[in-house]
This record gives C-alpha cells, sequence and structure tokens, in this order.
C-alpha cells in the first residue's frame, strides 16, 4: 500500500486518499491498542519529505492519522537544513548516519511536550534516529514515539 501510495502514478488521487485512510486507520488501531502512546501525545511531527512530489504520501498519512486522533499536527516543526545524498542507495548505516549527521532542525515550541515521529519507510533508522536527537537536543521535548507505515525490504 505504501509503494502505490508513494510511486504508483497510475492511481488518482482518490484512490490515493483512500488508500491513506486505510493506513492511518491500522496506525491509529495500533497506536490505541497496542503501545497505549496516543492519549499522551501532544503533538504530530511527519519527517519532513526527501523528495519533492505533487502529493507527499507522507504527509497525507501524518494529517489523517492526527484526525484520527483528534491530534494537532505540525508539518514545519522540523527542518531539513543540510542537503545529503540519496539515502537509497547506500546500504552502510554508520554512511547513512554520517550522510544525516546535524541535517535536521527544530526550536523549543515542544519543550517538555511528548511528540510522535511519523515516516513512512523505515530501513536502518539512520533518519530517525538523527531526527529523534534533534528533538531532544535542540527541541527540548520530554519524549519521541516514532511510527513507521512500512519497512524497507532486505536485498539480502
Amino acid at each position: 500500500m505504501i509503494y502505490d501510495l508513494k510511486y504508483n502514478n497510475l492511481i488518482s488521487l482518490d484512490d490515493k486518499i483512500k488508500l491513506a485512510e486505510k493506513l492511518a486507520t491500522i496506525a491509529v488501531d495500533f497506536l490505541n491498542s497496542k503501545i497505549m502512546v496516543a492519549p499522551y501525545i501532544w503533538v504530530i511531527v511527519p519527517a519532513p519529505a526527501s523528495k519533492d512530489r505533487e502529493i507527499q504520501p507522507l504527509y497525507l498519512l501524518a494529517d489523517r492519522v492526527a484526525y484520527l486522533l483528534n491530534k494537532a499536527i505540525d508539518f514545519d516543526y522540523i527542518k531539513k537544513i543540510k542537503n545529503t545524498d540519496e539515502l537509497k542507495s547506500i546500504d552502510d548505516p554508520d554512511e547513512r548516519a554520517r550522510i544525516l549527521k546535524d541535517a535536521f532542525r527544530c526550536d523549543k515550541r515542544y519543550k517538555n511536550k511528548k511528540i510522535l515521529l511519523i515516516d513512512d519507510l523505515f530501513r536502518s533508522g539512520a533518519t530517525l534516529n538523527e531526527i529523534t536527537k534533534t528533538l531532544y537536543t535542540q527541541g527540548e521535548v520530554n519524549n519521541v514515539y516514532a511510527l513507521c507505515f512500512t519497512k524497507t525490504r532486505s536485498k539480502r
């Protein structure tokens, strides 16, 4: 479903919205029943998009999750401040972490608050780790919960 949402240009916008609704419902059910994080979340923050698209699938997903949880969403809280090489073709986790080091910025508007960080795709964790570090050190947030919708298939 994530692949279709991100890459299948033959799917209509209406169908992409329906797909996002379905994925968001699954995510919210998980958040409400499995890890019981949802009541404590102050704001939902999507990871910055890695590529310009007419419709940002991650932002659509994050918006739907925020709506279903009745939580605020902040699309602009995390800023990517460093141009980085595309990470898709880099397999080495240490290299990915090196490329992303100090790539993000945020302010203290959610100081001492609990954040739900959402990303669509998990590969090595380098992006989420760097953003989380930024949220704790620069934003001084109380807690960061991370939600990813899928994991990249391994080539091995």
